[in-house]
């Protein structure tokens, strides 16, 4: 583990996170000291290997199969968090429902509401499934993965920026009401980023990366060490926060 672990013995929840920007950001939090709750619903295996990684550098993790967009998963989340570490300090909203770019003019009402639907449902239910915790210790760090496609638009991703829109909205309300029990919320908000969902999309991929500032799309890595950042705000003053994670492309 680093030396500098200025999240030493707190826990985290990361939800979606056996792969891509989940990954990455439990790698991270790990690092820095943290015990994790990784989160997995489709493939064990990936979680998995994150935890290995988490152990095998001196760090903590426990697997959870869940659907964090479900009362009952979020809540299995949180159990384990409780009952191995005896807490949950920082969660990381992450889990959201894969989709593919579709033309305003041919999407359907199933794609943006069921977007829309999937997305709320995982930052709602592993928000209320963390608050009672956490306002009885008096301390949590919550952090939302959004998207710069919801205050950016791109063509084709309507249903996906919509439903990011409406977790950064939902963010504000969590900072606004639970700032006296000295809970933070804040959105981290890439931009497009170097997972395996956009290693097919070839020459999109290369002319973003040339439109952007820094010459090149995210990694998983820049995302993860801005949630690191809110996550590790030992004094609690950062909150209500909408940060881009796009190389510059945000005026």
């Amino acid at each position: 583990m680093s030396d500098h672990a200025p999240l030493q013995g707190l826990s985290a929840i990361v939800t979606g996170s056996g792969r891509g920007i989940g990954a990455a950001t439990a790698l991270e939090l790990a690092g820095r000291g943290a015990r994790l709750v990784l989160n997995y619903l489709n493939n064990a295996d990936a979680a998995g290997k994150v935890r290995d990684q988490i152990t095998a550098a001196g760090g903590e993790a426990v697997v959870v199969h869940a659907d964090a967009g479900t009362e009952e998963g979020a809540a299995a989340l949180a159990d384990a968090a409780i009952s191995t570490y005896g807490g949950i300090d920082i969660l990381v909203s992450n889990a959201g429902p894969l989709f593919r770019p579709i033309p305003i003019i041919e999407m359907t009402w199933a794609d943006l509401g069921g977007n829309l639907d999937a997305d709320m449902k995982c930052a709602f239910f592993s928000t209320k499934a963390v608050l009672p915790t956490m306002i009885e210790r008096g301390r949590g760090r919550i952090v939302y993965v959004g998207s710069a496609s919801s205050r950016r638009p791109s063509p084709g991703v309507a249903h996906h920026g919509s439903s990011r829109a409406a977790i950064a909205a939902f963010a504000q309300y969590v900072a606004v009401e639970m700032g006296r029990h000295g809970i933070t919320s804040n959105v981290v908000a890439p931009g497009m980023v170097q997972t395996d969902r956009t290693a097919n999309f070839g020459d999109v991929t290369a002319h973003i990366g040339a439109m952007t500032p820094v010459g090149r799309i995210a990694r998983p890595e820049d995302v993860a060490r801005a949630v690191a950042f809110f996550a590790g705000d030992a004094e609690g003053f950062y909150t209500n926060t909408y940060f881009p994670v796009d190389g510059g492309m945000t005026t």
